[in-house]
């Protein structure tokens, strides 16, 4: 409504133009300084318009991006861990960040913009037609051959898009394994490869983006000399009409006002629509991820389960790492039963870690079959195997959030729970997330198993920057409140005071 306010004011102001220049040339100074006035007053109403349409526009802008950020990350949320762990971190940032980013600059910046310049062009064409209806004619042909250049450019222009598209993620790629390694480039003295790598992706960035600027400008050139050519051939029009006698001498100006309203208008609406629909590509990306997850969702089998942990059998289960000639597991079978606390002993490599991944389902072994209380892990969602299973692995992840949520992760407990288990493990309210030393976080980390009953809990290295007194005293008031436990450790003392079955990978 705004948008379409302010057009027909800035319309109203310009056909005033005609009877401005009509009083200056009858020599009319009372009625030329009001239509003067008047025509100030039109264009502060419309400032102030243009205020408001400034603060609703950027707040709908947000409100969809967050919309679309949303939609992303419910997509995400359903791909298997093991596919999710294909792709780098950096790929699914750039999904939320540069392609979110350039649907704001390409699409929802240059929506507002076709809306306000389309606005501008239909009054500006219906004043043209209260002039003379052969003005409006000739206005509204010269708009089609306007609108019909960058449509048939609509291929060229995406094709830009989708270049700096698949850029910034060739970017990141680059610089985020650059930064991520900056310990080991640090310890080799090697931290110059970081430049080289910003350097490599700085270059794939800045071809993209110049291509793209080159398609845009060269359709944009051509809209251009037809849209001068227009602006004259309206003036030639409105002067034959006046030698004609059906229009004023001063018709010229608000003519030329209107002519390059329609056809500034046309070319910004034309030039902007076909840049808004090149987001189509990135739109065509995220609908890809959508459908993915819910072909993933729709693939889950809901099969009785007890709700409770009773025993996970391995059944004659091999497993190989993809392009690894070593085979980890070969026709592997044993039964974890409930009520047991076990160790996992082999030497580095041999799969003690790969073993709980297969557990948990976050791998799938290339033959054999993984049951949980009976049922082949493949016919369970992720969901009901997480509720039975719980996995601790060595590296912890600590959200920029308080102690208290990363702890609770969002989950619904009782605050006398939660002080409880924070005194247990000796967790301090005043400890802040970036200030947390190894152990510290790995008491975060095992303080979130608030719920172990009638659950499987697999331990790995999950105590390994804790010291030995410390561990002994937490696995001690672990054990006491878990039935069944699996556990890999490399140090043998932290377990001594405990009664655990070996199981050997060796």
């Amino acid at each position: 409504m705004l948008l379409v306010v302010n057009s027909i004011l800035q319309v109203f102001a310009a056909t005033k133009m005609t009877a401005l220049a009509n009083c200056l040339i009858a020599k009319d100074l009372h009625k030329f300084l009001l239509i003067l006035i008047l025509i100030f007053a039109l264009w502060v109403t419309s400032f102030i318009i243009s205020f408001l349409e400034s603060y609703v526009e950027e707040l709908v802008t947000q409100n969809i991006l967050t919309d679309i950020r949303d939609d992303i990350v419910s997509s995400l949320i359903l791909i298997p861990q093991a596919e999710f762990k294909q792709k780098p971190i950096d790929y699914y940032e750039s999904y939320l960040q540069n392609d979110v980013n350039l649907i704001q600059k390409e699409g929802l910046n240059t929506f507002f913009l076709v809306i306000r310049f389309i606005g501008n062009a239909v009054f500006a064409l219906l004043a043209l037609y209260f002039y003379s209806y052969l003005l409006f004619l000739t206005a509204a042909i010269l708009v089609l051959v306007i609108i019909l250049v960058p449509r048939l450019c609509k291929k060229y222009l995406t094709s830009g898009v989708d270049q700096v598209s698949q850029a910034n993620e060739e970017f990141l790629k680059n610089t985020s394994s650059g930064l991520h390694g900056y310990e080991t480039l640090y310890a080799f003295n090697a931290l110059k490869e970081i430049k080289k790598m910003v350097a490599t992706g700085s270059q794939v960035l800045k071809k993209a983006n110049v291509k793209n600027t080159v398609i845009r400008s060269s359709t944009n050139i051509i809209t251009g000399l037809i849209n001068i050519g227009s602006q004259l051939l309206i003036l030639g029009v409105t002067g034959l009409l006046h030698f004609q006698g059906v229009l004023s001498a001063g018709a010229i100006l608000a003519t030329a006002e209107l002519a390059s309203k329609v056809f500034d208008s046309a070319g910004i609406v034309n030039r902007y629509f076909a840049q808004m629909l090149s987001t189509s590509s990135i739109f065509a990306k995220f609908d890809r991820l959508k459908e993915h997850g819910q072909n993933i969702t729709g693939k889950s089998t809901t099969i009785p389960l007890a709700s409770k942990f009773e025993s996970l059998e391995f059944k004659n289960v091999s497993f190989a790492y993809p392009n690894s000639k070593k085979q980890l597991f070969d026709n592997f079978s044993f039964v974890f039963q409930k009520g047991n606390f076990y160790k996992l002993n082999g030497a580095s490599g041999r799969g003690k870690s790969t073993l709980l991944k297969l557990a948990t389902g976050q791998l799938q072994p290339d033959q054999g079959e993984i049951l949980l209380n009976g049922v082949n892990l493949k016919q369970l969602s992720q969901e009901v195997i997480n509720s039975i299973l719980v996995y601790l692995p060595q590296t912890v992840t600590i959200f920029p959030r308080s102690i208290d949520y990363n702890i609770l992760l969002g989950r619904k407990f009782s605050q006398n729970k939660l002080e409880l288990v924070k005194k247990n493990f000796g967790i301090k309210n005043e400890w802040q997330y970036d200030a947390l030393s190894g152990g510290q976080q790995q008491r975060v980390a095992v303080a979130r198993l608030l719920d172990t009953k009638g659950k499987l809990i697999l331990f790995d290295e999950s105590f390994s920057n804790i010291d030995l007194k410390t561990t002994q005293s937490l696995l001690r008031k672990l054990l006491a409140q878990t039935e069944t436990v699996v556990i890999i450790s490399h140090r043998n003392d932290e377990l001594a005071d405990f009664s655990f079955k070996n199981l050997s990978l060796n």
